[in-house]
């Protein structure tokens, strides 16, 4: 039960990111230039973070998953119509994750760094 709830984040990110690509257009889109590669960006990017999470290994293999996952939503999107596949799209998901994956690496780095002045903080009879 505890593994379905590490990974409870990462599919509901993917069951979003299903959704919206099942749509023929998306009204609330961003308006500026190559606005859907940032949105692929942070979309596999938090994607990659949570699968990271999931995993027991702290490796490449979140953001091989995460990429792989853009690949079939890419194939997915090509059969909706008003919808087109895009390897340029791929492309910002697999950079995305890569970032993702470095954000939940540095993140690590940090939350380990607290707890680590924490206990040299606190008094030598509470840190036993």
């Amino acid at each position: 039960m505890r593994t379905l709830l590490k990974w409870l984040p990462a599919i509901f990110i993917m069951s979003c990111s299903w959704y919206l690509s099942s749509q023929p257009s998306i009204a609330h889109m961003p308006r500026f230039p190559h606005a859907d590669k940032v949105v692929h960006f942070i979309c596999f990017g938090g994607l990659c973070f949570w699968i990271t999470f999931a995993l027991k290994k702290k490796n490449i293999t979140a953001i091989a998953l995460s990429s792989v996952y853009g690949i079939i939503d890419e194939i997915h999107q090509s059969f909706v119509p008003g919808r087109s596949s895009s390897v340029f799209d791929w492309m910002a998901d697999s950079a995305g994750s890569a970032a993702g994956f470095l954000l939940f690496l540095l993140t690590i780095k940090i939350l380990h760094k607290i707890k680590i002045r924490r206990e040299e903080t606190l008094p030598h009879s509470e840190a036993e």
